[in-house]
């Protein structure tokens, strides 16, 4: 006989349609369980004593695996209690597990391709109050995981005000985005003082380049230096490029300072016809332009050694693996899920547990999709409950759009041999073409699977010693959706 206990930075939670789960305070992350589980769960409060032999041999497996993972253990003594924040609790909404959270519309600097036109502040800047009236409802929802963006979220007068109020709410800042103007020594003194330790993610546009895709000199220097600060004081720190005609030339040299600095992911993306940059179509790349500089330096990334994790735009991926951390070249835009899930497989699964809100309040599925005419559309949590949004209306429509309704939506797709890597593409991608239509084709994914670049890339692959064989696209399905 034996009494169990949550290890400390474990907690347990409920939500509509997902009551039982168990919740890691540290990484913020929740998964779930059946109710026959929560209640083995449940009874490792302390008080409860557990003849493990007796037990069924399953709860036995479970119990073991638990144990094995740290996330109970067994009590040293009879008073060992949960503490008041591990008890159960019930949010009476839609389970979301991090939200990205624009507290400002503002920016110190004047980026070329801003898609939310900060350098003229269109968003605006929340109230005081609006943030706390947002940091209520994300609270009465139980969503743990804030990433604070902007604009620049530096920018705001009273930012030490609202992270304080994170801390006393319990909540937890996983990541925030800056361009390091205002990413000093004493902002990461400020963060350790808060045993705040968030990763810091930076934009650098390319060496010799920066400074003119952000509008302001110095700009380059100035990340850089962000950037140093970061890792002295014990930060971690991801990096992201927008990519444009001007600046392509620069990204072999751009990953090889990322290295140098002690960057933690790279990721590059296309700069879009979206916000500051809409009436200037001449330093956009066409998709063409843009896989071809991708094939042209994936091998010079390996020659280099692979200096440190990359992302290209959907097209090339070299991360460490989510089970097993090692380093695996893949592409994320190949899905491959089989056709009997198209029922049960959202269309995005990324915007199940994650969600965006904008400076103004809007829910939006995802940041990409600021600044477009389909953003109107969405609801505000200023306006309307969030547990209301979370609950029903066009927002979680969205949300659970599956497979099989897009298939269904775009039938000459359902007919498509490319289907099951394909699944729709990205929402984001889609809705730039089809602002009115969330479930139309996206443009890209289309070119990159019948226009061939799939097969160039893994031709690439292939002489690269990446991939041998006939069955060159064996990925991982995408998790199934559990109702929520």
């Amino acid at each position: 006989m034996s009494k169990y206990i949550l290890s400390e930075q474990y907690a347990l939670r409920g939500y509509k349609g997902l009551p039982y789960g168990i919740l890691d305070l540290g990484k913020g992350t929740t998964f779930f369980m059946s109710e026959a589980s929560y209640a083995l769960a449940a009874s490792c409060n302390g008080q409860v004593e557990l003849d493990e032999e007796i037990l069924p041999p399953v709860a036995q497996r479970i119990l073991s695996g638990w144990l094995e993972k740290g996330i109970i253990r067994k009590c040293t003594s009879d008073s060992e209690r949960l503490e008041p924040i591990q008890k159960y609790i019930y949010y009476k909404a839609r389970f979301k597990e991090a939200v990205h959270w624009s507290i400002t519309g503002k920016c110190n600097y004047r980026c070329k391709h801003c898609f939310m036109s900060a350098p003229h502040a269109l968003q605006g800047e929340p109230s005081f109050d609006d943030c706390m009236k947002m940091l209520d409802a994300f609270d009465r929802c139980g969503i743990y995981n804030l990433h604070i963006t902007g604009g620049e979220p530096l920018v705001r007068k009273d930012f030490w005000q609202i992270m304080d109020v994170i801390l006393l709410r319990g909540m937890g800042v996983q990541a925030i985005y800056t361009n390091g103007r205002l990413a000093t020594d004493e902002f990461f003194e400020n963060l350790k003082k808060r045993y705040m330790h968030p990763m810091i993610q930076f934009s650098f546009d390319g060496i010799g380049f920066h400074d003119w895709m952000r509008g302001v000199e110095g700009a380059e220097k100035e990340v850089i230096e962000a950037m140093k600060r970061c890792k002295k004081h014990g930060f971690s720190f991801n990096a992201v490029m927008s990519l444009c005609k001007d600046n392509a030339p620069s990204i072999r040299e751009t990953v090889r300072l990322m290295k140098e600095l002690g960057c933690s992911h790279f990721k590059v993306g296309t700069a879009y016809a979206q916000g500051e940059w809409a009436k200037h179509p001449e330093h956009f790349l066409s998709q063409e332009q843009t896989y071809e500089i991708f094939l042209d330096y994936i091998p010079k990334y390996f020659e280099d050694g692979c200096p440190v994790p990359l992302g290209l735009e959907g097209f090339f991926n070299y991360e460490p693996d989510e089970k097993t951390g090692e380093l695996k070249a893949h592409s994320a835009n190949e899905k491959n899920v089989s056709e009997d899930q198209f029922k049960r497989v959202k269309m995005c699964g990324h915007v199940r547990k994650s969600m965006y809100v904008s400076p103004t309040g809007n829910v939006l599925p995802c940041m990409s999709m600021i600044g477009l005419p389909i953003e109107e559309k969405f609801p505000n949590m200023l306006i309307t409950p969030l547990e209301e949004i979370l609950d029903k209306g066009l927002y979680m429509d969205i949300i659970n759009y599956s497979i099989k309704d897009f298939m269904d939506h775009n039938p000459d797709c359902a007919e498509c041999g490319y289907k099951n890597l394909c699944v729709g593409g990205c929402r984001a991608f889609a809705v730039r073409e089809n602002p009115n239509d969330y479930l139309s084709k996206d443009p890209w994914s289309c070119k990159f699977f019948k226009g061939g670049w799939m097969d160039k890339k893994n031709e690439l692959f292939r002489k690269l010693g990446l991939i041998t064989g006939k069955n060159d696209n064996k990925q991982t399905d995408p998790a199934p959706d559990k109702g929520a």
